[in-house]
């Protein structure tokens, strides 16, 4: 943290605490990127200095934390179901990349930042430095969250549901910031994954519906601790490829008992919390488990965290199947309304994830793949798309974007939503430069 006069302050500076109260001032929320001359004129007016996070500014303002290397070799990270353990430190390959991927992440940013004519860009940019840092500090939590449960220690609760009220409110500001940050994240290990985009849907799922504060929380934390009973299971079973068992089913289904058991034990976890997860495999029609409820049953945060979960589960890569893409997913769960879900949820999910949301990948009539960059509220067809790969398949440098809303591009459409890894793409060239 760098303390600086107000005379100093420049547009793209990330200002974390001023030298008065926060509640002088009347800004939308405390800790933000300055991106008006008029908001540099309030600080100057109310205080001598600030301290500024160039961890969390734009363009020339940025500079990289200096212990971030050293704190990369010293991290932990969980691996997929447990089949590697935990493993401390990283390669010096892996840390050049993390280098390379964060370099990439900030020339994006400075992109939006720079388009001075896009509303929805510089709002984007704004929101993302502002909850790029505490998305981090939930996947940590996270993290320490599922070391502990298989170890049988007691968890950090609080750093849990404070992270999730974070990412809540992001949502409610601007939801394309956190979804880009949740595509752009993924770790490929598919239990951490899992738990970030299914407890994240949920928190949109949830505020799309009018749901806030506690009861929205709970949802949140029930999606992220929903699977956690999967530590208790081998390796070998998760990762089997070919049809299970009716034993090797039974011992799959059992991660919901071992869930209910491991989160009993945790004092702070709510009774509601567990209510959702103890049922979260239950289906519309009675055939879900483990106890084969029906319909009203269920209860509806139930249902909303079996569907979100089903939704999420298509859209990764697994033993016995590839990812599906974000439409094709939509359209096998929409077949199963009525049946396995709840035609009325299933219609507000549709509604609440959108036809294209940002970060979806997709391929034009011409050949050219991109990466959804702003959703067009009124025709949802007609994106904004950051282009990625040209007709024939090979590399775009630099950002490329075409609006289909715009008439100099009414020609072109979008043939079809693209699983993440199509063509080779992963979520971590997302960014671009």
């Amino acid at each position: 943290m760098e303390i600086v006069s107000v005379a100093d302050l420049k547009i793209g500076m990330f200002v974390a605490e001023p030298d008065c109260p926060w509640t002088e001032f009347s800004f939308a929320f405390q800790g933000f990127v300055i991106s008006s001359l008029e908001q540099v004129d309030i600080f100057q007016q109310k205080c001598r200095f600030v301290y500024v996070d160039r961890s969390r500014s734009l363009n020339e303002h940025y500079t990289a934390p200096k212990h971030e290397k050293d704190a990369r070799l010293k991290s932990s990270v969980f691996q997929n179901d447990r089949t590697e353990g935990m493993s401390s430190g990283l390669g010096l390959i892996e840390i050049a990349d993390q280098d390379k991927r964060q370099s990439r992440r900030r020339r994006f940013l400075d992109f939006l930042h720079s388009q001075t004519d896009n509303e929805h860009a510089i709002a984007m940019s704004r929101e993302l430095a502002h909850i790029e840092p505490r998305y981090d500090e939930l996947s940590r939590a996270l993290e320490h969250s599922y070391s502990a449960f298989a170890e049988g220690r007691d968890v950090d609760v609080v750093a849990v549901r404070e992270g999730l009220r974070d990412i809540a409110g992001s949502l409610q500001r601007n939801a394309d910031a956190v979804m880009w940050l949740l595509r752009l994240k993924k770790r490929d290990q598919y239990s951490f994954d899992h738990a970030m985009d299914v407890s994240i849907h949920l928190l949109l799922l949830g505020g799309h519906i009018g749901w806030q504060g506690n009861k929205l929380l709970q949802l949140g934390m029930a999606g992220m601790l929903q699977d956690v009973g999967k530590v208790n299971l081998t390796p070998e079973l998760l990762t089997k490829s070919v049809p299970l068992s009716e034993d090797e089913k039974a011992q799959v289904r059992s991660h919901v008992a071992s869930s209910l058991e491991i989160l009993c034990a945790q004092r702070e976890i709510p009774q509601e919390v567990i209510v959702i997860i103890s049922r979260h495999h239950e289906r519309w029609d009675g055939s879900g488990y483990p106890r084969g409820l029906m319909l009203d049953q269920i209860g509806i945060e139930a249902e909303m965290a079996g569907l979100v979960d089903s939704f999420c589960a298509m859209l990764r890569n697994k033993p016995y199947r590839s990812a599906l893409g974000h439409q094709e997913a939509l359209e096998e769960l929409y077949a199963l309304r009525d049946h396995k879900f709840n035609p009325n949820l299933m219609e507000q999910f549709v509604q609440c994830v959108g036809l294209y949301p940002i970060g979806t990948l997709v391929e034009l009539n011409g050949g050219e793949v991109g990466v959804v960059i702003q959703q067009n509220r009124v025709h949802r067809s007609r994106p904004r798309v950051l282009l990625m790969l040209d007709e024939r398949k090979r590399k775009v440098s630099g950002y490329q974007v075409i609006d289909l809303r715009e008439d100099a591009h009414k020609a072109v459409r979008i043939v079809r939503a693209l699983p993440y890894d199509a063509y080779g793409i992963a979520e971590n060239d997302y960014y671009l430069g």
